[in-house]
């Protein structure tokens, strides 16, 4: 029998990886028991309960702040990452258990620099490499980040049994950036997160507690949320949407283009009045000068700022909103037309990266650098019924041929290749 590990690094604040990995999670334990067992190392400890619901053994592995600012050391001086990761496992004793495991393959869901540490059988992910293909944004490499990123992603990419990366474009970046054969890249696009899911017949999706309630639709259809008790339905109290709004949820990093899309909609409002936006994402970083180009530009009443919005409410947004725009600057892919096509919100995103790769025919490409051809493209899904409706189809249909079941199928393939 073949033992698989699983490095849990995220963690629930961590959004779209802390999904990715739950779905990894689940992908894992559907492995033929009779041929695998599965170990599960984990470091935030909101992980521990929901191991404990699966067919797993759990290793906590705990760090401290010294461990943390040691693992760059490989960055600045000529030492190799295993043979670093061999020598601060001595130093705090925190990844003896890790490496004792004896596992055949560890798979690591997150783009980290513990999953280029250790001389371990890994299967790791590069999620994105903008540090090299958008290096102006600093929260791609400033302060440091490039060199600490591009050390041991290369470590990685060089030593790793295999890479995970979510399109093509995102293989070939690979391959280019560090010189990985490329029968050592596998494409595993992403999948929505679990908790917009379900499995019903073949349609791939996975029955799971959706909020407060479990979803149990017989069609392919996401639980219909407007009958849903969440929080005695104090959505409409909570966020005071208006009836017809669009939509981007993203954390006010430079990289997520709020700005231009701020002035693409006081372009459109010039001939559509009540056009609206509504924002979902923490007050940080460039939330406050989001603030500022609103007033600036005087169009208070056109954007509305949600703040954080908890899972079990982000659904209701997708599901109310005219469309997703999702102007980001960075790639290769998102979650967030996942989320849409399941939802079944018409979708609309930047044509760049791996994205037209990821959305085909079940969405609208525009230019992200250019406010004219956003305002365009937001004006068309404002007034065009007939066109929403078309995406909407396309979208869900796009959402049932690549879901949870497919997910795991192709995982297993690849971790048979590894592991033969």
């Amino acid at each position: 029998m073949k033992k698989i590990g699983l490095f849990l690094g995220a963690g629930p604040e961590d959004g779209g990886m802390y999904q990715y990995s739950l779905a990894m999670l689940s992908a894992l334990e559907d492995l033929p028991a009779e041929e695998y067992s599965l170990v599960v190392a984990y470091a935030d400890p909101n992980w521990r309960e929901r191991i404990s619901r699966h067919n797993a053994a759990g290793v906590a592995v705990r760090w401290g702040k010294i461990a943390r600012i040691l693992a760059v050391v490989p960055a600045f001086l000529p030492v190799s990452y295993p043979r670093w990761g061999l020598t601060l496992a001595r130093v705090t004793g925190w990844a003896d258990d890790l490496m004792q495991q004896g596992c055949s393959l560890w798979v690591f869901p997150r783009q980290e620099v513990w999953s280029a540490m250790f001389p371990l059988p890994v299967l790791g992910a590069v999620h994105d490499l903008m540090h090299r293909y958008e290096p102006h944004f600093p929260e791609a490499s400033g302060y440091g980040r490039y060199r600490c990123r591009d050390a041991y992603l290369c470590s990685l990419c060089q030593n790793a049994r295999g890479i995970l990366v979510d399109s093509e474009i995102g293989k070939r970046q690979v391959e280019e950036s560090y010189g990985t054969p490329a029968g050592r890249v596998f494409v595993l696009p992403y999948i929505p997160p679990a908790y917009l899911s379900h499995r019903e017949g073949n349609t791939g999706f996975e029955n799971t507690d959706f909020g407060n309630g479990d979803a149990e639709n017989t069609d392919f259809e996401i639980t219909d949320l407007e009958n849903t008790d969440l929080e005695n339905n104090d959505f409409e109290k909570r966020y005071q949407l208006p009836p017809k709004y669009v939509f981007y949820p993203a954390q006010f990093w430079e990289h997520k283009n709020h700005v231009r899309l701020i002035h693409a909609i006081a372009e459109v409002r010039k001939d559509i009045p009540d056009i609206c936006l509504a924002l979902v994402g923490s007050r940080n970083n460039g939330n406050a000068a989001a603030h500022r180009e609103v007033k600036k530009l005087g169009i208070e009443r056109q954007i509305r700022f949600a703040g954080y919005v908890p899972e079990r409410d982000m659904a209701k947004f997708y599901r109310r909103a005219r469309a997703l725009v999702l102007p980001t600057l960075f790639g290769p892919t998102n979650i967030p037309p996942l989320e849409a096509f399941a939802l079944g919100c018409p979708v609309a995103v930047s044509g760049i990266y791996g994205m037209p790769e990821q959305v085909g025919d079940a969405g609208l490409l525009f230019d992200p650098y250019s406010v004219e051809s956003m305002a365009g493209t937001i004006r068309q899904l404002w007034v065009d019924d007939d066109l929403c409706e078309r995406l909407r189809t396309r979208g869900r249909a796009r959402a049932a041929a690549w879901g949870p079941d497919q997910f795991a199928r192709a995982l297993h393939r690849i971790i048979e290749q590894l592991t033969c």
